[in-house]
């Protein structure tokens, strides 16, 4: 197996972790981790679909306590500024938050993001692949290196969140995390 694979293979075993690993928290409200840096933030800029969503653009830009309600069965899908990339291993404390949603509910939520992906034959073609859940936020990977568009990587900036819960989600905001204080 190339190692291309083994990085595919292994990345796509720590989201099926993540899947197991359900948790409201990252719905808390908490902006990020007091462990972590302090790292710049960018936000959800537009509404690309929902479903039984209430009041969508609430969801955009910077929390300001304005809430997007998404129902039960219902899906929101959302554009960041910027795109999200592999969350890069700090330390002893584990990896960097790539997001987090500021809002509160979804005990039982998918959160989602849409990467551009390759076939054998090397086409590419984009698909829904989950996003881990941490306590504070969400991670598109537990990298042990930063990786970013400059050494050839591809990020994400198109987020599909789904209440499969019995209770409506509320969401404030969809913040990104870059990966250093100067920026990308």
């Amino acid at each position: 197996m190339r190692k291309k694979g083994l990085l595919t293979a292994a990345f796509l075993l720590f989201l099926s972790a993540g899947l197991l690993a359900r948790t409201p928290d990252c719905l808390s409200g908490k902006m990020e981790r007091p462990d972590q840096p302090e790292r710049p933030k960018f936000y959800a800029v537009r509404v690309v679909s929902e479903k039984d969503v209430l009041i969508a653009k609430n969801s955009l830009g910077a929390p300001d306590g304005g809430y997007t309600e998404i129902l039960p069965g219902g899906q929101l899908v959302v554009i960041m500024e910027k795109e999200l990339y592999f969350s890069p291993i700090v330390g002893g404390g584990g990896a960097l938050d790539s997001g987090s949603i500021v809002g509160k509910g979804g005990a039982e939520i998918d959160l989602e993001g849409w990467f551009p992906m390759q076939d054998t034959q090397g086409k590419q073609y984009y698909d829904w692949m989950p996003l881990g859940i941490s306590g504070t936020g969400f991670l598109i990977s537990w990298s042990p290196e930063p990786i970013n568009s400059s050494e050839g990587s591809s990020g994400m900036d198109m987020i599909r969140i789904t209440n499969h819960g019995t209770k409506s989600l509320f969401v404030d905001a969809v913040i990104g995390y870059g990966l250093k204080a100067e920026g990308r």
